[in-house]
């Protein structure tokens, strides 16, 4: 009997196990069937203020933060770099905002993950360890009333291992659609950014990283090509003053004739 129920044991327990490995392959799959889908549309978006908007939309949704924000690392003069904080998003509210750029320093949470490049996931913003050199500004919640608890900032990084931009995620929900409009469901809601949910962001990140390169050298060809065309063309054009400036007249006039027709209604 011992052993019939000893056996018996053994075998739900199996079963469980196996049932969770299925779900866990299911689960599996259906992320990256995601993260690819949404590797197909950052690759195709070539307006860099669109891509960076659908960059940082994709990894909240991926991984259920409430709000989130994006920093990009640009040159500000000889030898040394800024932060700007390009972009930001927040389910829970809305509020005005306005680019800034600020130093690449270790006292900011951005600053930090631009310099050394590594993850910070804290499960409560307000009690980072005293060892840690970054801090909290907690001067948005004050005059916002917004509660931030959990924080994931991760760079952004190219195939080069260059840190191209900083992605930080606010509060991860248990329920995507919930809105943190107060303490108490802030409280309920707001769980930790898991191992599982970093490794995920990390993916994302690193595509999103290539697919902003790769639009910001699409960008920059174009404006050299366009250039090209305006030099080739005054360099003609000034070998005879009497035509001279009649392509670029041209030009002012067709683009707005093609923006008249545009406005005009389509029963004339």
């Amino acid at each position: 009997v011992e052993k019939t129920i000893a056996a018996a044991f053994e075998t739900i327990d199996l079963a469980d196990r196996e049932r969770a490995a299925r779900e866990e392959l299911a689960r599996t799959q259906r992320e990256m069937e995601e993260l690819n889908r949404i590797g197909v549309a950052l690759s195709s978006e070539r307006d860099i203020d669109t891509l960076l908007t659908l960059i940082l939309q994709k990894m909240r949704e991926i991984t259920s933060a409430d709000a989130g924000s994006l920093y990009l690392i640009e040159p500000a003069g000889e030898d040394e770099r800024r932060l700007r904080f390009k972009l930001t998003q927040n389910d829970s509210l809305q509020f005005p905002f306005k680019e800034f750029t600020m130093p690449i320093t270790e006292q900011s949470m951005a600053g930090y993950v631009a310099i050394h490049g590594e993850v910070i996931n804290l499960p409560d913003a307000y009690a980072i360890p005293a060892s840690r050199p970054f801090k909290f500004n907690p001067k948005f919640d004050q005059d916002s009333g917004y509660l931030t608890r959990s924080m994931l900032t991760l760079p952004m990084k190219d195939a080069k291992g260059e840190t191209l931009g900083v992605i930080q995620l606010i509060n991860r929900k248990r329920n995507w659609s919930v809105r943190l409009i107060n303490r108490e469901i802030a409280d309920q809601e707001v769980k930790p950014f898991s191992p599982h949910a970093e490794r995920l962001a990390l993916s994302l990140a690193s595509q999103a990283a290539v697919a902003y390169e790769n639009s910001k050298l699409y960008q920059d060809i174009e404006t050299l090509f366009e250039g090209f065309v305006k030099a080739a063309v005054t360099a003609i054009e000034q070998r005879d003053p009497t035509t001279s400036g009649h392509s670029f007249r041209v030009s002012t006039l067709t683009v707005g004739l093609a923006e008249t027709v545009d406005r005009a209604p389509e029963n004339r």
